[in-house]
């Protein structure tokens, strides 16, 4: 029985690696947001916690099927390791060290062992358990007083699932100090049933993956493209919506049967009140789990198709439902990033109303001209810039997350801007680098240098990256350039940095 004290390590450590990976995947990344990573470590500690008492509950169920010597050893271990830190865990020890004392004919060990114990956290059972060995010792010490004293304890603890001898019968025993029939008789007082380890571990199972799925859902950052993936989506809450509420009834289930045993509860107002309340708990707490699984249902607006594959990303198109369609690219079962989102910045949606702005004054300066037959060709051309400036972003945002991925640069954090011609660039890191002794200010930029085709004759993007200083003080310096292909936003590094 000794395995479970390092055997809790296979849990312990394995918990500690989760909390290190989420805790580096919410510094490193933009995934998801605060919110969603407060739910991956109460996950993790779920889990553990959970598996932990699975691990003491299987480890009580195998004492049962040790003989008394053997369970006395393993109480006694127990006792001394956990008396300093958990007092009441070491109260029930040194009951069952008692206990299997008695059995083991062993009354003086058993009368220091029931005098060590603080009873004050006991519950009715097992005082009940104490006192009728408090009985037992008192007869075999000749403790006339003493037994006086536990006798009218014991029979004052109502025997509520008539284990132990009649009142009677004890009183015979007491007379004749016949401890034989009394060990006897405490081999049939059994512990109360406590939750199997396979069942402890099913909750345990169920309650973490939904406190991960529910924070993954509501807390990734969508801002910056990112999207549970469907599929994993659809099955996570179908199965997480039955689970909860088998659970839940279940829990309701076994409460009522509790509360009706524990009060004695007999047919009449009380019980249909019982009824009623714990009803009613059950039907709010079911509208809960299913207005949940609802909003995730109704959040997932298409239906999702892997359109290709290369060696790093799958590439997934999502049908919506309205007609529209969204292109997104994962590496794993349960993320994707879009190709197609757009995280404007504050000063591009300014830069955007003031060209606007101007565009509406010229217009209204100049004279209208041939609007209805050149309508389409302007609509036309305003959709095709549109598109152009689309994908342009899209490229930025890949060589970002390729520079990311790579751990080219120190700082990084991504947004885009414009210059005073309303063109639009990409920042992706802002740092200070010491340089001729000097500690400066450095910005780096993705410029777009227009369309190229690459060796395959795949249409892409050029893009540029600058190192820009600020303060004016030096050069703006060519870094790299960075083929984008315009369809799948696969990154290819030029390794140039000259024109």
């Amino acid at each position: 029985m000794r395995k479970s004290d390092w055997a809790k390590w296979l849990i312990v450590i394995p918990a500690m690696l989760g909390i290190v990976l989420v805790t580096y995947v919410d510094r490193t990344t933009d995934i998801w947001g605060f919110g969603a990573f407060i739910c991956q470590l109460i996950a993790i500690l779920e889990l553990a916690y959970g598996m932990r008492i699975a691990m003491l509950a299987q480890s009580r169920k195998k004492s049962y099927r040790l003989t008394p010597e053997e369970r006395h050893e393993y109480a006694q271990y127990l006792y001394e390791k956990q008396y300093q830190r958990y007092p009441a865990v070491a109260n029930q020890m040194l009951l069952v060290m008692a206990r299997m004392s008695i059995l083991l004919d062993n009354y003086e060990r058993a009368t220091q062992e029931l005098e060590d114990i603080c009873i004050d956290k006991f519950n009715p059972a097992q005082l009940k358990v104490y006192y009728y060995l408090k009985v037992v010792t008192a007869v075999v010490a000749g403790d006339t007083e003493g037994l006086q004293e536990s006798q009218m304890r014991y029979a004052g603890i109502p025997d509520t699932k008539c284990v132990y001898p009649p009142e009677a019968e004890l009183a015979e025993w007491i007379e004749q100090r016949d401890t034989v029939q009394m060990a006897e008789a405490l081999k049939k007082v059994v512990p109360d049933k406590k939750e199997h380890p396979v069942r402890i571990s099913v909750i345990t199972l169920i309650l973490a993956y939904s406190t991960f799925f529910y924070g993954l859902w509501y807390g990734i950052n969508r801002d910056m493209g990112y999207e549970v993936r469907y599929r994993f989506a659809e099955i996570s809450i179908a199965v997480i919506t039955i689970s909860l509420a088998i659970l839940l009834i279940w829990g309701i289930v076994s409460m009522y049967r509790h509360n009706c045993q524990a009060l004695s509860i007999q047919p009449g107002k009380n019980r249909v009140a019982l009824i009623i309340i714990f009803g009613a708990a059950a039907i709010f707490t079911l509208l809960i789990i299913g207005m949940s699984g609802l909003s995730v249902v109704f959040g997932m607006d298409g239906a999702e198709t892997v359109t290709g594959h290369d060696s790093k990303y799958t590439y997934i198109t999502v049908q919506e439902d309205y007609g529209g369609e969204r292109r997104y690219r994962t590496n794993n079962p349960f993320i994707m990033q879009s190709m197609d989102g757009l995280w404007w910045s504050s000063e591009i949606m300014d830069v955007e109303e003031d060209n606007e702005e101007s565009s509406d004054a010229d217009t209204e300066d100049s004279p209208v001209t041939e609007d209805t037959q050149n309508g389409d060709v302007v609509e036309d051309y305003e959709a095709e810039g549109q598109h152009d400036g689309l994908t342009i972003q899209n490229a930025m945002l890949a060589v970002y997350n390729y520079l990311q991925e790579n751990n080219a640069l120190q700082n990084m954090a991504f947004s885009y801007t414009a210059n005073a011609k309303g063109e639009i660039y990409g920042v992706v890191s802002e740092t200070q680098e010491t340089k001729d002794g000097n500690t400066v200010n450095v910005k780096y930029c993705l410029y777009d240098n227009g369309a190229k085709t690459d060796a395959d004759g795949n249409s892409c993007e050029e893009l540029v990256l600058e190192k820009v200083y600020p303060d004016g003080n030096y050069e703006t310096e060519l870094v790299d350039f960075y083929l984008v292909n315009t369809y799948t936003m696969q990154v290819t590094d030029e390794q140039k940095n000259t024109w």
